[in-house]
């Protein structure tokens, strides 16, 4: 009987080069790092397997499923690529709970398609003869993909905003997300003004009319206090919106509610502020005094307690940036938390 004569699977081997120059190219510090602008590139960027990146152990599985396929052993190839699927299956479960990263959705596109290609009997090796029977892994691993896709594609279309948003200071500036007809956002809005990114939320029907005054009257360089006040006014006129553009508006108001829930808030207003005043020195760049020795006590039997008293006279003393600010050092409207008040929460009071 003729020997068999082994097959270079071409296509498995063509996508398995892509994938090791791919996991190469983000692995490998470059002046260029790979384009991605979702929260989970940096999240998975350094994320390791016993302490190997997941890189690098996706580099290597490229490249031993390209030798193999050069080598012609394609049922051995094809039953590597079954078991990294599965694997990959599991890493886009994880994704998919968290936070999608497209870096490794094109590694996951990568080894799909060298899994398909595979997908063929072999006469040759240990699983000779053995037909490719229907696999429940390919439906559910292409679903998982799908879903991170979603995902992402859903990340980078950006929230609607009203404001300053094309500012250079934009990451730095405070977020509200406020309703028209709820006070407590109103009486936010006044205290932030102009210096805050807006992202309006329908509560009310009635609603949709005030964002679409307030959005006008904000590009026409009305103040933002001036401009919710005369917003919610029943009597004042709309601006005219053609039907597709109050279908988009619709849904991109629906995504801003959608994100205010997925961050685990029912109530209005939400202020988020990502940074805050300059730093203030610490002690120990204030002064070349030794710190002082942490106070004895049952809160603070972790702290090391064999420095020995000093004999020197105490200075001055300078202000502890340890604790906590003063009730009366914060603004006026968090110094008392009984008096804050939210639409649509835990202690929402009536949208007026």
């Amino acid at each position: 009987m003729p020997a068999q004569v082994k097959s270079t699977p071409w296509a498995s081997l063509f996508f398995a080069l892509l994938g090791l120059i791919w996991c190469g190219y983000v692995a490998f510090p470059t002046a260029n790092p790979a384009p991605c602008s979702t929260s989970g590139c940096a999240l998975f960027r350094d994320f390791t397997f016993s302490g190997i990146s997941l890189w690098w152990v996706g580099g290597a599985y490229f490249f031993l499923l390209a030798v193999l396929c050069l080598r012609g052993h394609r049922s051995l190839a094809r039953f590597m690529a079954m078991l990294a699927l599965f694997a990959d299956a599991v890493l886009l479960l994880v994704m998919f709970l968290t936070a999608p990263c497209v870096q490794c959705l094109i590694v996951a596109a990568l080894m799909g398609l060298c899994y398909y290609t595979l997908r063929k009997p072999a006469p040759d090796g240990w699983f000779a003869g053995v037909e490719t029977a229907p696999s429940l892994l390919l439906p559910i691993w292409f679903g998982l993909l799908l879903g991170n896709a979603a995902l992402a594609m859903n990340e980078q279309l950006p929230l609607y905003a009203l404001g300053n948003t094309r500012s250079s200071e934009a990451e730095l500036r405070p977020r509200i997300f406020f309703s028209p007809s709820c006070g407590a956002c109103r009486e936010a809005l006044s205290h932030f003004g102009n210096a805050a990114i807006l992202y309006p939320v329908m509560e009310k029907e009635q609603d949709f009319d005030a964002i679409v005054r307030f959005a006008a009257l904000l590009k026409a360089n009305v103040p933002v206090h001036e401009a919710v006040s005369r917003s919610i006014d029943p009597d004042a006129p709309v601006p005219a919106l053609a039907l597709h553009e109050r279908s988009l508006l619709s849904v991109q108001l629906f995504r801003n509610k959608a994100a205010l829930m997925r961050q685990g808030f029912r109530g209005l207003p939400l202020v988020q502020i990502n940074a805050w005043q300059g730093a203030r020195p610490t002690p120990l760049e204030s002064s070349t005094k030794e710190p002082a020795p942490w106070p004895q006590g049952a809160a603070h039997e972790y702290a090391p307690s064999s420095a020995p008293p000093s004999d020197e006279t105490p200075g001055p003393e300078e202000p502890d940036y340890t604790q906590p600010a003063p009730v009366e050092q914060l603004p006026d409207f968090l110094s008392d938390p009984g008096a804050l008040t939210q639409c649509g929460g835990e202690n929402a009071k009536p949208c007026e």
